[in-house]
């Protein structure tokens, strides 16, 4: 009923809301059912935004991990599906293909990338101090997988910028992350569970940035509709270069035009401003950046 009802949902949501359409081309297992079959294909399209927004590939076993969390919140992240008629998708004697469109919430998928880490650290690894106490060896075993997952490598190094892990085990998981003055605890029954909420806090902490990058608040103004600042998002999808990280973060009406305003995280000021004149003169718009 849900997939129903999603499948209703791409003609009325994209109007609203800042989607992003993949379209996969899915083998077809014999005595698979639909719903085994349109779970893959959804994350098949999951794997390649996750790509597209990155701007690079993660490594096979990171990105398994991240599907592991991604693939449990497929009702959040996806808005809904077609199926469409693609060349070579006929049945021949040893196996079909079906390929479909698949509209992902770009919004809500950039989200999550951001509290796991891994929008920061898809390139390059961060540092952090790790501390155990009482923590039998042999239930650290998780350890590796989840520190590939955030993007972080264990150092033995303090520095002010060097965030520290304090983990202990007394029946249950707890875990202290400190920098400087901030702190995060949580405590649960799985390291898995500890791990991700004292880093999605860390991740997810105000005025963060790549490092290396300055936040900038680009406006854009002269559309006619409200689909204008949503496909200039997806234009600037593409800029891999100058831009690391951004987040579109109003559209809103101004006398007779439609502007949207984004927070944009980049290495080159100057190579963002010349990408966003040369786009902003080929379709008759106006940009600030400041």
């Amino acid at each position: 009923m849900l997939r129903c009802v999603l499948c209703l949902m791409l003609a009325l949501c994209g109007a609203f809301t800042a989607a992003a359409d993949q379209q996969v081309r899915v083998p077809v297992e014999s005595a698979e059912g639909q719903a085994s079959f349109v779970d893959r294909a959804f994350d098949a399209a999951l794997t390649q935004e996750i790509e597209a927004v990155l701007g690079t590939q993660l490594a096979q076993s990171r990105m398994e991990t991240l599907m592991g969390i991604l693939s449990k919140e497929r009702d959040s992240l996806i808005l809904g599906y077609s199926e469409v008629q693609a060349a070579g998708d006929a049945v021949n004697a040893t196996e079909a293909y079906r390929t479909l469109t698949v509209r992902i919430h770009g919004p809500g998928l950039k989200t999550r990338l951001q509290g796991l880490g891994v929008m920061f650290t898809a390139r390059d690894q961060w540092p952090y101090v790790l501390q155990l106490s009482g923590v039998e060896p042999s239930r650290t075993k998780r350890l590796g997988a989840l520190q590939e997952l955030s993007g972080l490598r264990p150092t033995v190094t303090q520095a002010p910028d060097v965030p520290v892990l304090a983990l202990s085990q007394l029946g249950a998981w707890t875990g202290v992350l400190t920098l400087g003055e901030w702190r995060s605890t949580h405590t649960a029954k799985t390291l898995d569970e500890v791990w991700l909420a004292v880093w999605k806090d860390y991740f997810s902490r105000s005025g963060l940035n790549v490092r290396g990058e300055s936040g900038l608040l680009v406006r854009v103004s002269g559309w006619l509709s409200s689909m204008g600042p949503m496909e200039f998002d997806r234009l600037m999808d593409s800029w891999s270069e100058e831009v690391q990280r951004k987040t579109l973060i109003g559209v809103e009406m101004d006398g007779s035009g439609m502007v949207g305003v984004w927070r944009v995280q980049t290495r080159s000021r100057d190579a963002l401003a010349r990408r966003l004149g040369d786009a902003a003169k080929t379709q008759g718009l106006t940009v600030e950046v400041r």
